[in-house]
């Protein structure tokens, strides 16, 4: 079974500067599929941070004590698949990927905020 051939869009002086930002500059064209696993990766990531850590704080009282650097860790690694997510979607070509790049963009703001209190709050 053969792929339908996506069209080629010219790419602007902004495309070329995000691609080599990227480090994909002229690659081609690939599916977008594997993109699901990192979406999943960040959804379990924002389940366990936001659901199920501030459940476990008050029951277990140790946990406030390594909640920090959990914290971190699945901050940092938020950061890495936001980036391997906006490098698929780009080598993709999607027609969105402005948007995504926005929306990764303000993602990425806010982990860092994230990342910034919780190393002083470890560092503390």
């Amino acid at each position: 079974m053969t792929s339908p051939t996506t069209e080629q869009r010219p790419q602007t002086a902004a495309d070329r500067f995000v691609r080599q930002l990227l480090l994909i500059e002229d690659a081609a064209p690939r599916s977008i599929m594997s993109l699901k696993g990192s979406l999943v990766i960040s959804a379990v990531r924002c389940i366990l941070m936001y659901a199920v850590i501030p459940l476990l704080v008050p029951v277990v009282g140790w946990l406030g004590v390594v909640a920090r650097p959990i914290s971190l860790a699945m901050s940092v690694a938020a950061v890495v698949l936001a980036i391997y997510s906006l490098r698929r979607v780009w080598l993709a070509d999607w027609h969105h990927r402005w948007l995504y790049t926005a929306f990764i963009g303000v993602v990425l703001g806010l982990l860092s905020v994230v990342i910034a209190l919780d190393v002083r709050a470890v560092l503390v």
